[in-house]
């Protein structure tokens, strides 16, 4: 099996996330999302854009989607997975640039915003964005360190 840059960045991110996580009990919500936007770091449109993603995901789950039905658990997450996959069509419907294009992540991509929505509920969103936006600057200051072309 072939590692590739994109792989490695992916596996820093997930090993760093693990260790930050054992040592402070914070969460840099999700293991692959540091990783995903180390790899996003040179468009900071698209990192911008996965915040504002996220927060407007938060926003939308906590104050509509659970006054209309009870979530908790699995269904929160799905709820915020699936408003944040539905806000990501809309903006690439607006903008007339694809914000998260990076090859073979596309996947990954659509999930991120969600994932950081999720976590903004659990621990708040300051908690969230500095712990993975640390993460993600360590994650790719150590691809730089080891010669890894992102």
């Amino acid at each position: 099996m072939l590692i590739t840059n994109i792989d490695t960045v992916l596996i820093l991110g997930v090993i760093f996330s693990l260790l930050f996580t054992e040592i402070t009990g914070v969460l840099p919500a999700g293991l692959v999302v540091p990783g995903y936007l180390a790899l996003l770091i040179k468009q900071p449109q698209a990192i911008f854009l996965t915040f504002f993603i996220s927060i407007l995901t938060y926003l939308i789950v906590y104050f509509g989607v659970s006054k209309v039905t009870i979530l908790y658990g699995k269904r929160k997450f799905a709820a915020m997975i699936t408003v944040a996959i539905v806000l990501q069509f809309i903006i690439h419907a607006i903008l007339p640039f694809d914000y998260s294009n990076i090859f073979g992540l596309a996947a990954v991509g659509i999930v991120v915003p969600g994932l950081l929505a999720n976590t903004i509920q659990r621990q708040g969103l300051a908690t969230t964005f500095l712990s993975t936006g640390l993460l993600s600057a360590v994650t790719y200051g150590s691809a730089i360190l080891l010669n890894v072309k992102i």
